[in-house]
């Protein structure tokens, strides 16, 4: 049997007065093992009755009593999301790139959640214009409407979390077409490229996002909380640099946003 394969991604998270750095959606690792599971991160016992989910492809399953899943019949040509969720426990999302990502079984470690994490979203975002090339990033993967270039989202924060660290979690994110991600072979684009994806909290940018990929951490400024009262984060995904007649923004798709105190 094959070692562990840890998903740590090097992911180029350009930080704008913060610091950035992988997370997998409460994951620890993904290894092999005789069958897909999903087990607790703490306890290695497989997890029953979790939802497994591949939006893009309108898959949905569940664990058995020892926390084993099928995935049959699915056809992966371009990175797909794949996402994990059970109650109780902290969201989970992985890229499949291609069939042979599902042809060695999975085991899958997700971790409890806490009292103070959020969560913001878990349905999948497609954030744009409906408007891209088929060289673009997970065009032909891509099922839902845009509901516009940005997504915000209010919610609450205490004033104890400001006595701790701060993250903005993206679990997974496909679809970006800039010159980086294009140079790391994550679309075909060959000149029209666009900008990258900004994250804003409370009306200030905090990382730019320029590649695809799993597990994005970005630190949330203590300074910029607002205890006890409305807080908001937004996502504008980026625009095409080529085009002068119009804005053209990027099409792209995000599943699990949750913010975690640690």
């Amino acid at each position: 049997m094959k070692n562990l394969l840890l998903i740590i991604f090097s992911l180029f998270i350009v930080p704008v007065n913060v610091y950035a750095t992988t997370f997998t959606g409460g994951v620890t690792k993904v290894g092999q093992s005789e069958s897909n599971q999903v087990i607790d991160a703490q306890t290695k016992r497989g997890i029953e009755f979790a939802k497994i989910t591949i939006p893009q492809k309108k898959f949905r399953t569940y664990t058995d009593a020892n926390g084993n899943f099928e995935l049959e019949k699915i056809q992966i040509t371009q990175p797909t999301l794949l996402n994990v969720e059970k109650e109780g426990y902290r969201p989970f999302s992985l890229t499949i790139n291609n069939n042979e990502s599902l042809s060695n079984p999975m085991k899958i470690e997700i971790m409890k959640s806490e009292a103070m994490d959020i969560a913001l979203e878990s349905d999948i975002l497609h954030l744009g214009d409906n408007s891209y090339s088929m060289n673009s990033a997970n065009a032909g993967d891509f099922r839902i409407r845009a509901i516009g270039p940005y997504y915000t989202k209010d919610f609450v924060m205490t004033e104890n979390s400001k006595k701790y660290s701060n993250y903005l979690i993206i679990g997974s994110l496909v679809g970006l077409d800039t010159k980086l991600a294009n140079k790391m072979g994550q679309n075909k684009m060959r000149s029209a490229y666009s900008t990258p994806a900004e994250v804003y909290f409370n009306g200030q940018i905090i990382g730019k996002l320029q590649i695809n990929g799993d597990g994005m951490r970005i630190k949330i400024p203590n300074s910029l909380i607002r205890p006890n009262t409305t807080n908001q984060i937004t996502i504008k995904t980026g625009y095409n640099l080529s085009r002068n007649d119009r804005i053209d923004y990027d099409d792209i798709e995000i599943l699990n946003l949750s913010i975690l105190t640690e």
